[in-house]
């Protein structure tokens, strides 16, 4: 982070809404962790917080409320974010099957 010191950095990506980029997921999520002011620009140019961003993602997750399982905020939050990551992260094709004609490599 030296050069946030100085500078104002950006991370960009074409993603319309920061609950879908893997950068708002993972990467702004461990910097405001460590303290530093995260902004996410939207396509209106409105500048929404990370934390108004996280409290979008309890709402989408539907753990705004405390629950018995989950009782504190950062429990929900953990949750919400690793269901989120499983929704929007990189996912392999699956590898056709050899009953279906295809091929399958083994090492």
């Amino acid at each position: 982070m030296l050069g946030a010191e100085d500078y104002r950095i950006a991370v960009m990506c074409s993603e319309a809404d920061p609950l879908d980029c893997h950068r708002c997921l993972l990467v702004g999520r461990a910097l405001a962790g460590a303290g530093v002011e995260v902004g996410h620009i939207l396509a209106s140019g409105a500048v929404m917080s990370h934390s108004e961003a996280e409290e979008r993602l309890l709402h989408l997750a539907d753990l705004a409320e405390q629950g018995l399982l989950l009782p504190s905020r950062a429990m929900r939050l953990a949750e919400a974010y690793r269901c989120r990551c499983s929704e929007v992260a990189y996912a392999r094709p699956a590898e056709p099957s050899a009953s279906r004609g295809g091929t399958r490599r083994r090492d």
